[in-house]
């Protein structure tokens, strides 16, 4: 038993069965055996057979919890979902206070028979037995809002699920759509930073997108991510998309100004750092940028103009200043080469 629960751990999962096989070969009541095979199996998708286990356990021990558990997994992991609820009944009836059985009757009832209401009623009773499960405030936020609108109250299970579990990609993803639909796009922009940088970060975007094709900040932070591996081209694809989604965003074309200006593309830079000025007139970055882009074209009067309505709305703009001295210290020296001429 031992042995095998050893291999079972390591991911082992045949080597684990053959061992389990033996010890119910020396004990063939020995109900943990059939259990732990069962499970063997279910990890290697086999779940009638897992279930044929479980079914053995039951027989030697009829209250056994854990085998309901597990066999209404396997049954649901086969679509056989109101079987699986059974399983998970019975379970609770030996153990009202097993929140296992509880979370997965939950996910039966959410997932795959629309039964929303009751769903929440279990991950909540989940939460009561172990207020620590941050699968249970995870799936409990899924059904606020992905199938109630009740994006708000969404919110407050995944922070809570963050709290206990905070390397779940996925409620991450779930709690920026989530502020997305309330309209909180500069929260959900700083949500979706906490998913990684760069090539994870990417992978992970792609996920928000594959369950939110508009969410327009994933889009963005997808394009940056692409930017800071010099993808540029591929982030200036992301930006559009962006932008086609939400035309009057600011953040977009700022951004997407940025990436050609890399690309030496001042002109179309500009034009997109006028469109980001036009929808937010107080954009002090877009100002900045504009002002580089100009500097680039030789144009720089004009950029210690932008520069200035940078630094007029956001004072501390170091950056601003600096380019504005050093462009002034420029014409001012273009200036005395005329005269000495």
């Amino acid at each position: 038993m031992y042995k095998g629960n050893s291999f079972f751990l390591l991911g082992k999962y045949q080597k684990a069965i053959k061992n389990y096989d033996v010890a119910i070969k020396c004990n063939p009541d020995c109900i943990e055996a059939y259990i732990n095979k069962g499970m063997a199996l279910k990890a290697l998708g086999q779940h009638q057979k897992a279930i044929e286990n479980y079914d053995i356990a039951i027989k030697y021990k009829p209250d056994s919890v854990e085998a309901y558990i597990n066999k209404g997994i396997s049954l649901y992991e086969l679509g056989q979902y109101q079987e699986a609820i059974k399983n998970f009944d019975i379970a609770i009836q030996y153990n009202p206070n097993d929140a296992e059985a509880y979370y997965h009757k939950g996910i039966s009832l959410d997932d795959k028979l629309g039964q929303y209401q009751e769903a929440i009623k279990n991950f909540d009773t989940a939460i009561r037995y172990n207020p620590n499960d941050a699968e249970a405030y995870y799936h409990k936020g899924i059904s606020l809002d992905d199938k109630l609108g009740q994006y708000q109250e969404a919110i407050k299970n995944y922070d809570q699920a963050i709290q206990y579990d905070s390397t779940n990609l996925g409620i991450y993803i779930n709690r920026g759509v989530s502020l997305c639909e309330l309209g909180q796009h500069q929260e959900a922009i700083k949500n979706y930073k906490e998913l990684g940088r760069n090539q994870e970060a990417i992978e992970n975007y792609d996920i928000a997108i594959k369950y939110k094709p508009d969410l327009v900040e994933a889009y963005i932070n997808k394009g940056n991510a692409l930017k800071n591996l010099e993808k540029l081209l591929e982030a200036i694809e992301n930006y559009d998309q962006a932008i086609r989604y939400r035309p009057n965003y600011a953040d977009s074309y700022n951004n997407k100004g940025a990436a050609l200006c890399i690309l030496e593309q001042y002109q179309e830079a500009i034009e997109n750092f006028d469109l980001a000025i036009k929808y937010q007139p107080d954009f002090p970055d877009a100002y900045y940028n504009k002002g580089i882009a100009l500097n680039e074209l030789g144009r720089h009067q004009e950029a210690i103009e932008s520069c200035n309505l940078a630094i007029k709305y956001d004072s501390d703009n170091v950056y601003a200043y600096q380019l504005a001295n050093e462009l002034a210290q420029k014409i001012k020296k273009s200036n005395l080469r005329i005269i000495t001429d």
